[in-house]
Parts: structure tokens; sequence; C-alpha cells
């Protein structure tokens, strides 16, 4: 009988430390300014996610963006669902890739609102600070892009490969 109760025991400690870590939430933070445009993006998207396994995990962002073009502010509201493969853990660094979608609604100052979307790939590395706190960063995207104007949260209309410093994002997670 000790025996079975150790078990159980071994087997719901087990369970519960897997499960606790199941969860993440946090979020990424942009700030860039870009002097040859003389445009400014900052953006938060707070973001929530679940591990499907080692190497899949799915998550959402909501976020609020602010662009300045030349003086012409513009609001933006985002939704950024995506799917996360890890394709190499080397101990606490973790690179992977994103397969994502976007939607935006942008609203620049006296001017009706328009909408963009976005599909694609964006790769990323994950550096665990300890077992629960972790830093993100992502740069560049491959994909598609439709937006109702020049200045979308998303970026610019067009296909391909984006590799300009309004691509990358750093965020924070917190696991459990």
């Amino acid at each position: 009988m000790k025996r079975f109760f150790s078990i159980i025991l071994f087997l719901t400690y087990g369970m519960t430390s897997v499960s606790a870590q199941k969860f993440a939430v946090g979020g990424s933070l942009q700030a860039w300014h870009d002097t040859k445009k003389n445009s400014t993006i900052l953006s938060v998207v707070p973001d929530i996610g679940y591990t499907l396994s080692e190497h899949w995990y799915v998550g959402a962002g909501v976020g609020y963006a602010y662009s300045d073009y030349n003086g012409q502010g513009v609001h933006s509201a985002m939704f950024v669902p995506y799917a996360r493969y890890f394709y190499l853990s080397a101990g606490r660094v973790r690179l992977f890739v994103d397969c994502t979608a976007g939607f935006a609604m942008d609203k620049p100052h006296h001017e009706s609102a328009s909408y963009a979307w976005q599909a694609g790939f964006r790769p990323g590395v994950i550096l665990s600070l300890t077992e629960r706190f972790s830093l993100a960063a992502s740069f560049g995207f491959m994909g598609y892009r439709d937006t109702g104007n020049e200045k979308s949260a998303l970026g610019s209309d067009g296909w391909g490969l984006d590799l300009n410093g309004n691509t990358l994002q750093l965020g924070f997670f917190y696991s459990f």
C-alpha cells in the first residue's frame, strides 16, 4: 500500500508540474524611428499562449500601435494569432518560426479607418531566464500583406521577405 501511495504521489506531482507550464502570458513591445522616412512606430501587444507539445505552441496577441509618418498619426488595433514551431533547443535557448496571421484596423487622423491582414512566417529566439520567465525576440517577416493604406501597423502591401527594422519585436513571457 505504501508503494502504491508513493506511485500515485509521484504521478500526481509529475502531472501538476507538467500542466503548470502549459500556459504563458506576456507580450511584445516595438519602438522604432526611421530617420530616412521620418516615421516612428510604438506598439504594445499582450499575448497568451498554450504549449501543445515539445515542438508546438499556439497563441494570440491583441494589441495597440501608434505610428507617426511625417506628422500624420495613425492609431491601430491588432489581432495576431500564431502557431509556433520550435526547431532547435540548446540549453536555455530555443529557436522558432511562427506561422502567423494578422488583422488590423488602422485609423489615421482626419481619415476613415482601413483594414489590413497578413499571413506568413516570422523567425525568432527565446531565452529562458528562469524556469518560468523568458525573453523572446523576432525579426523579419516572410509572407503576404494586404493593407488599406500605406500607414498600416502590420507594414506595407506586398509579398516577399521583409527584414527592415520595423519588424523587430521584443517580448517577455511568464509560464504557468
